[in-house]
């Protein structure tokens, strides 16, 4: 199919006989045509304003093709109109082709990638604010697998550190009942609590640790039997939102067979590991543009056992050694200047680091959520309260709906939200404003769906000539002809929202469709069938779009 774009921009260069850069815009307003070319760079000692340039474009384009229906000027740019009567047969016939893999040029045939997300301490159960990590993510994991991808998702599990060592001691306290996700965190709570008022417990979480260090068996299957448990737990909550982890590895498999030793020793041989007076060990990373107080980065505890950045730093060797060439880490903004020191001492090795893809803070009514302040909501909560107001609002109808339906509308009042923002903006999270019938919200996108398969179900398509007498009808096959560009933009610009708002500017389109045109009613077949391939085409790319969010739709509501 043609790359309209791509049309104009040879095109352009042909009629001014020049190879510089075209760029080609979208107008402001729809009554200047479909696309746009500024003449701003293109004067010459005979044209000598971008207005000449424009015009001398529009008398000397080669349109032979019969794109454009017309090639206007007004002002320093030249403007396109789209010929749908061309355009139009050509972009159902390739959806309808391509369906479920409409959208996708196969960017990433044959290309392996490698995404690490999420990665949540095992001892907390998934809240909001985290969440937002997961949801773009799986949002890039889905991006990249429906371009073509064999994507691999990462999740690095940490099975040291204090708190891991204090919920052992916990269990060993006051034992389990069942393997309940909830029963575990109640220990820990419980052990946390006692730790304040008796030290000697966090004393002893560090001689659990140091016995781990030491290649102690029989503690180190504890402490990875606990947050195993802990992790299906967790998997278990993200399978409620369709998320799901291809490889999981411990952060207990990188402190033996001398694999910290031997990160440690390069590092020095470097002449960038240093000792402090507590006798920790940290790399020297002075000559690294770095925002902290103070150019370093401890590695270990004044007894010798390792901190968490030397195993995440032997992590991210064995992830880039198994794949230096599409490889990303999904981090917090508050994470930002740690993965910074993490990339320095990669660099000192002679490794490349994981591209970053960080993201904004997730708000509570206007405040920070965070775990730390006691400020969140829990993913599993939050999904309880959306079926209960769900559940209440369909009874009120008088409808019913299966457990899986619910589940589904459930995830798009999370997801849909959540990436509606900008990634590097903040999310001001509202239940009252996901949950809505209306706006830019996931259950609107997915009623208009439903919509749109009511009118399916009730009309099909018998004509092969496709034609069309409305503006609005024009208007969503721009919108349907743009999806692949948009996916391909994705792959540079990394950003959900702009799928969102792709998805919502759509629906919108449909929903004035709906108003304006009854197609049961058409007496005219061929407009009829046409008519019902474009809202079928219309779902297609909808439902692709909803997929690269990890949203799936419902037949009925």
């Amino acid at each position: 199919m043609i790359n309209i774009k791509k049309y104009i921009v040879e095109r352009v260069k042909e009629a001014l006989n020049i190879s510089k850069e075209i760029i080609v815009e979208t107008p402001p307003k729809e009554n200047m045509g479909d696309y746009s070319v500024p003449c701003f760079e293109f004067c010459t000692d005979s044209l000598k304003s971008p207005n000449d340039v424009a015009n001398y474009i529009k008398d000397n384009f080669n349109d032979s093709d019969n794109y454009f229906n017309n090639i206007s000027v007004i002002g320093p740019y030249v403007n396109f109109e789209i010929n749908y009567d061309l355009l139009a047969p050509e972009l159902i016939k390739r959806i309808e082709d391509k369906k479920n893999s409409y959208g996708s040029l196969n960017q990433g045939k044959g290309e392996e990638l490698l995404i690490e997300h999420t990665s949540i301490n095992p001892n907390a159960e998934p809240h909001m604010g985290r969440c937002r990590n997961s949801l773009i993510g799986d949002f890039m994991s889905n991006l990249y697998k429906f371009l073509g991808f064999n994507v691999e998702r990462h999740y690095f599990i940490n099975d040291l550190g204090k708190k891991i060592a204090l919920l052992v001691i916990g269990i060993e306290n006051y034992g389990l009942r069942t393997d309940d996700f909830s029963e575990i965190l109640d220990v820990y709570v419980k052990i946390v609590k006692d730790a304040e008022s008796d030290e000697s417990l966090e004393q002893k979480a560090f001689d659990y640790l140091e016995l781990v260090e030491n290649g102690d068996k029989e503690m180190t299957q504890k402490f990875k039997t606990i947050t195993d448990k802990c992790v299906q737990g967790q998997m278990k909550i993200f399978a409620e939102l369709d998320i799901h982890f291809d490889v999981f590895t411990h952060e207990s498999d990188y402190v033996h067979n001398n694999n910290l030793e031997s990160i440690l020793e390069k590092i020095r041989t470097k002449g960038k590991l240093k000792e402090d007076e507590e006798g920790r060990y940290y790399v020297d990373l002075s000559g690294f543009d770095i925002p902290t107080k103070s150019p370093v980065l401890v590695l270990t505890r004044s007894n010798k056992t390792s901190l968490y950045p030397i195993k995440d730093i032997a992590y991210t060797i064995y992830k880039m050694e198994l794949n230096n060439k599409h490889n990303f880490i999904v981090l917090g903004e508050d994470q930002m200047v740690y993965m910074q020191q993490i990339s320095a001492v990669m660099d000192i090795l002679g490794y490349k680091s994981p591209e970053l893809i960080s993201y904004g803070y997730v708000l509570l009514d206007g405040n920070k959520m965070g775990a730390s302040k006691g400020n969140y909501v829990l993913v599993s909560d939050f999904l309880n309260e959306i079926k209960k107001e769900l559940k209440k609002n369909f009874e009120e109808r008088n409808l019913t709906i299966d457990e899986e339906a619910l589940r589904i509308l459930c995830n798009a009042c999370i997801k849909f939200p959540m990436l509606n923002v900008a990634k590097q903006k903040g999310v001001n999270f509202n239940m009252e404003a996901a949950t809505s019938f209306i706006g830019e919200s996931g259950i609107y996108i997915l009623y208009s769906v439903v919509r749109i398969n009511s009118i399916l179900k009730n009309n099909k398509a018998m004509k092969e000539e496709i034609k069309f007498n409305n503006t609005i009808e024009q208007q969503i096959i721009k919108d349907l002809y743009y999806f692949e560009e948009l996916v391909d933009n994705s792959l540079v610009t990394k950003e959900p929202s702009n799928l969102t708002k792709y998805i919502f500017n759509l629906t919108q389109k449909f929903s004035t469709f709906y108003e304006q045109i009854n197609i049961t009613n058409e007496e005219d077949e061929v407009l009829k069938s046409s008519r019902i391939r474009l809202l079928n085409c219309t779902k297609t790319v909808l439902t692709n779009a909803l997929s690269i969010l990890g949203i799936k739709t419902v037949d009925k509501m």
